[in-house]
């Protein structure tokens, strides 16, 4: 008798467990979701490989040609840099049909759904002359126009213009001496682009000298607009030598140490580019990777004709594909807690998590929105987010509390949850290859550019808090 009472009363308790479950998933107001990794290597805007299209021998620049911008498209990179040669004008302005080129080769890459990083050179092959100061401003100020209504597709801009290859590189006018030269070319080309894009520099000294300042950005002068905090480096000897083709300047390796330490910090906040020029016995696998990480790279070259052997024993040595990941930004989701229910004219709060594994974070403004796509009609509404994804360190985890407020005339009914990375200018905002895919198994939507959190909220009338705030979904 005893057992089968407590046979009984054992089968009471577990069905009493059995309710309060139900009832806690019933009563339940969110939904928390962990994400998977993807280790596929895929494209993201603005970031990686580059292919480089620069002058043959000492000839004129000729227009970009869609399809082999396509092609580089294909091979999962968005960026080339574009270098071009204005031998020609060393003693004139520039002509009206090279600023035409200039304009239709930034339609060409719009239209191919790619970036440039840009240089100006007075020679290449076997060097030559540049040309002086007023003749570099009076070109600089002929290229503001184009370069204003095209820096949607700029990536960011090469310095150029100064000494062999636009390189800062031995000039016959005697620029790459001059201090002063330095800083009125580099302000000059800081002037004729919109705040929004920077200039990157050969050598990591000239910008100390341009702005009288050897210490690196602090926080507080992140992304603020200021010359200083738009002016980042380009290294195009990368692991050639000691000093990488003379980027530092000396064979003092508490002296290049320092440099380092510098773009280190510096980088955090600006862009640091660059290319491979010859193998060396610093290229292997274990110290490539320090110094991309180090430095914080976010573009490197991938052509044919400039470092293939390096980047071959990269494959032979098993790191090709994780550098081709980690270049720039790379980010993933951790988790997300979503509501599960919520009312017309209420209130939608979430949190998510996300990590970036690459090396850098985004040099260009992004934005940050979260979408909701009603599943029947496919209506979407959408919440911009005060966030700078910029501000997204490598190696840091953000956490991100999100509240907005419904429409009071939302329709009820099911509506998928999405993140979007966009970029904010006009004409790529709904650009799909320009948005940010995240690096997480089944979210990303090739159509739309967003990134599916794979939960949904459910809008109902009868359910959720009001909201009293001033931050509203609106939609499109």
């Amino acid at each position: 008798m005893r057992i089968v009472k407590y046979i009984k009363l054992s089968l009471i308790i577990v069905s009493v467990g059995l309710i309060c479950q139900s009832n806690m998933l019933t009563n339940s107001s969110s939904v928390t979701t962990v994400y998977e990794r993807s280790e596929e290597n895929f494209p993201n805007p603005e970031r990686g490989f580059y292919i480089r299209f620069h002058p043959i021998g000492n000839q004129p620049s000729s227009p970009l040609e869609l399809s082999k911008l396509q092609e580089v498209k294909s091979q999962n990179m968005t960026l080339i840099r574009r270098i071009y040669l204005i031998a020609e004008f060393k003693d004139k302005p520039l002509s009206q049909s090279f600023l035409d080129m200039v304009s239709n080769d930034c339609e060409t890459a719009r239209k191919a759904g790619v970036k440039m990083i840009i240089r100006f050179s007075y020679n290449w092959l076997g060097g030559g002359q540049d040309a002086p100061l007023a003749r570099i401003n009076s070109h600089l100020d002929q290229l503001e126009p184009v370069l204003k209504a095209n820096y949607d597709v700029i990536a960011f801009l090469e310095a150029g213009f100064i000494g062999f290859w636009g390189e800062w590189n031995r000039s016959s006018n005697g620029l790459r001496e001059d201090p002063e030269a330095r800083k009125a070319v580099l302000f000059k080309a800081l002037s004729v682009l919109p705040p929004k894009r920077m200039v990157a520099i050969r050598y990591p000294y000239y910008k100390r000298d341009a702005f009288n300042n050897e210490n690196p950005l602090e926080p507080k002068e992140a992304f603020n607009g200021s010359y200083r905090a738009r002016t980042g480096a380009h290294n195009d000897c990368f692991l050639a030598d000691i000093d990488d083709g003379g980027t530092y300047n000396s064979l003092d390796l508490n002296e290049i140490d320092r440099q380092k330490t510098f773009l280190n910090l510096d980088n955090r906040y600006v862009v640091q580019g660059g290319e491979l020029c010859h193998a060396s016995e610093y290229d292997n696998c274990p110290n490539a990777l320090k110094e991309l990480a180090r430095m914080r790279w976010s573009t490197l070259n991938f052509n044919p004709s400039d470092g293939a052997e390096i980047i071959e024993d990269w494959e032979k040595q098993g790191c090709l594909e994780k550098i081709k990941r980690r270049l720039g930004y790379h980010f993933r989701l951790l988790k997300s807690v979503t509501p599960l229910r919520v009312k017309p004219g209420g209130k939608f709060s979430m949190n998510f998590e996300i990590i970036n594994d690459g090396w850098a974070s985004p040099y260009n403004p992004r934005k940050l929105e979260v979408i909701l796509r009603n599943l029947e009609t496919l209506k979407e509404y959408f919440l911009p987010v005060n966030e700078n994804p910029q501000m997204w360190m490598p190696g840091t985890t953000n956490v991100l509390q999100i509240t907005g407020g419904l429409p009071a005339n939302m329709p009820e009914g099911e509506y998928q949850v999405l993140l979007n990375l966009p970029d904010p200018t006009p004409r790529l905002y709904n650009r799909p290859e320009y948005s940010i895919r995240l690096a997480n198994q089944n979210v990303w939507e090739a159509s739309t550019g967003y990134n599916s959190l794979l939960r949904s909220v459910i809008v109902d009338s009868s359910t959720g808090d009001d909201y009293s705030g001033k931050k509203f979904f609106r939609s499109r």
